[in-house]
């Protein structure tokens, strides 16, 4: 199982970069950068100029938000630019935030996003001088042939998915099913593997093929209780200003529908501390990996054979250091995680 880190939310580029380098050199498997207050093209470049050896991944670009023959260049262009080292992470991102910064409507995202991910594998695996000709309900290419040698065969598509109709596609069209960062072993285990197996095999394709990363919010502390304390504020803010439909899927499909109304209810009202006190700790224990070191090394152990990569994002600290020092505590997490292993 691969572990790394989801970097995007640093207040410098230099963060960005020299996390990534510590990671490498801690032994992590890859670096996977968020598109949220920056765009994760320009990050996920800066890594790769910035490492040698460590997979770096998109976790996840915003496909409304660009065409599918331009993010296939970027993708074989980042691919070129780290020797085969990128994976394209793709998703439909927020509907809210498409509606607010871009005015967007993604609220149908099925055909768009099938479309999207059809062409971008395409594009991503063709040789020099093949035509690339795609006439899909939304997206069309029409007579593209690529003018220059990919360096290897293709590069890996994920597509992010939640909800049954979304890991039903994913299945038949990705190379990978994208999971969000609130994932029970238990919801790995008898839903998101074993109904993607499903549909790859429905339509023909060898479900071995697929790869199973997964997000996870990760809270570390010498201080369970203040770990925990930090967990509950993160799953919280999900669901601030208005509740992330992706997230509010996940809890519900997993049990928590009550959780799921309550936050629904208080988040947008900012009453904070109130849902704190009334989040179940069961959300903590089975949806995050919270808690001393040890602890959350254990809470990884949880998920061996069952996720293919845990992709890391980290849960900020009462108190915590600013920059990279904040990362001290992942840092030593993947370090001993890596060394048992």
């Amino acid at each position: 199982m691969r572990l790394g880190p989801l970097l995007g939310f640093e207040d410098s580029f230099d963060t960005v970069v020299t996390v990534a380098q510590e990671m490498e050199a801690a032994g992590a498997a890859s670096v996977m950068v968020a598109e949220a207050g920056r765009s994760a093209v320009t990050q996920a470049a800066a890594v790769i100029a910035a490492t040698d050896e460590i997979e770096i991944g998109t976790y996840v670009v915003n496909a409304f938000a660009r065409s599918p023959w331009l993010t296939g260049l970027t993708a074989r262009d980042l691919d070129e630019m780290s020797e085969g080292r990128f994976v394209l992470g793709v998703g439909t991102g927020n509907v809210h935030f498409n509606d607010w910064y871009m005015g967007i409507d993604s609220s149908k995202p099925l055909a768009a996003i099938r479309d999207f991910v059809e062409i971008v594998r395409e594009i991503v695996a063709s040789p020099v001088g093949t035509r690339v000709t795609y006439d899909g309900p939304v997206h069309q290419v029409k007579k593209w042939r690529a003018s220059y040698p990919t360096i290897r065969e293709t590069v890996p598509v994920y597509l992010s998915a939640s909800g049954p109709k979304m890991m039903q596609l994913a299945a038949e069209v990705s190379d990978g099913i994208a999971v969000g960062i609130m994932a029970s072993a238990d919801f790995m285990s008898h839903t998101v593997r074993p109904n993607a197996i499903a549909a790859a095999e429905s339509v023909g394709r060898d479900a071995a093929e697929l790869d199973f990363p997964m997000g996870a919010l990760v809270s570390v502390n010498k201080n369970s209780e203040i770990a925990r304390n930090a967990a509950k504020a993160a799953v919280c803010g999900l669901f601030h200003p208005v509740p992330h439909p992706y997230y509010d899927s996940q809890m519900r499909q997993q049990g928590f529908a009550e959780a799921a109304d309550m936050l629904s209810q208080m988040m947008p009202k900012g009453k904070t501390s109130e849902a704190m006190d009334l989040l179940p700790e069961e959300i903590v224990d089975t949806l995050t990996i919270s808690g001393t070191p040890s602890e959350c090394a254990r809470r990884i152990d949880e998920y061996e054979g069952i996720a293919d990569q845990i992709v890391m994002m980290r849960v900020p600290q009462k108190n915590e250091p600013a920059g990279v020092e904040a990362y001290e505590p992942i840092l030593e997490l993947v370090a001993e995680t890596t060394s048992r292993n």
